[in-house]
């Protein structure tokens, strides 16, 4: 008679244990949802280079930036940071910020160049592989500052460059500007220069969705709408902090 009630009771706990296992592990993987998403945008960019449908691609690549931006974010505030997040976010990272952006600007301007087109995006790609293992095996140092470009800014910079380009194309001197601009930033992604990283400015957002849902909502009219302002951000960013290295190297010759 008294066996009855604590094997339904045992029965009810492990139902609740496995119930709580399972919303665990569910919220795992929302995380890396968002990173195979980017993953995913970067695939759909390289598509859509090869079908010639350039703004489209160059959209793409901002798409998988928003989810970038996000993945991280999400695993810092359900607590669910993990190596292996941190891998698969660098193998997205290469697809959607190293390939699908050299894929981009080679069939878009730099094929002009031929052979030195082709070699200029492959050394772009190659640059942002180093960058993103040199980041895996030093990413615990890299919390103030990013040690090179980073390849999510080195992709969506080219993208929005695209965006932005109008009737630019047909000017000979901004095709050569673009070769410029693509060797240049691979020097930068394996380069040593500091970069500002933004992460001790993170938004707490403390399960407050409301404010969840305004930050992707904002995300997403800045990528779909105000490509300009990006391009503003970028180069704002990239001449800041190349200026910071300029001015410390004067003040050590001093």
């Amino acid at each position: 008679m008294f066996l009855r009630p604590r094997v339904a009771s045992a029965s009810n706990r492990l139902k609740i244990l496995k119930q709580k296992l399972l919303m665990k592990k569910s919220i795992t993987l929302l995380p890396n949802i968002f990173t195979l998403g980017n993953a995913f945008f970067g695939y759909l960019s390289i598509i859509f280079t090869v079908n010639e449908d350039f703004v489209g691609a160059a959209y793409f690549i901002l798409l998988g930036a928003l989810l970038d931006f996000l993945d991280g974010r999400v695993a810092r505030m359900l607590g669910v940071s993990s190596d292996f997040g941190v891998q698969l976010d660098s193998f997205s990272d290469l697809i959607s910020f190293c390939l699908a952006p050299a894929v981009l600007m080679y069939f878009w301007q730099l094929h002009k160049f031929g052979v030195i087109g082709l070699l200029a995006t492959a050394f772009f790609l190659i640059a942002g592989i180093l960058r993103l293992a040199r980041f895996n095996i030093t990413a615990t140092e890299q919390t103030v500052f990013f040690l090179g470009v980073p390849t999510t800014f080195a992709g969506c910079f080219f993208a929005t460059v695209l965006l932005n380009s109008g009737k630019l194309i047909s000017n000979n001197f901004f095709v050569f500007l673009l070769l410029f601009l693509e060797v240049l930033i691979a020097f930068l992604m394996i380069s040593n220069i500091r970069f500002p990283s933004f992460k001790q400015k993170n938004i707490r957002l403390n399960k407050n969705w409301l404010k969840a849902i305004f930050l992707v909502v904002v995300a997403f009219v800045a990528v779909m709408k105000l490509h300009t302002l990006l391009l503003i951000f970028f180069l704002a960013y990239l001449a800041s902090s190349l200026l910071i290295v300029f001015k410390k190297s004067l003040f050590i010759e001093e």
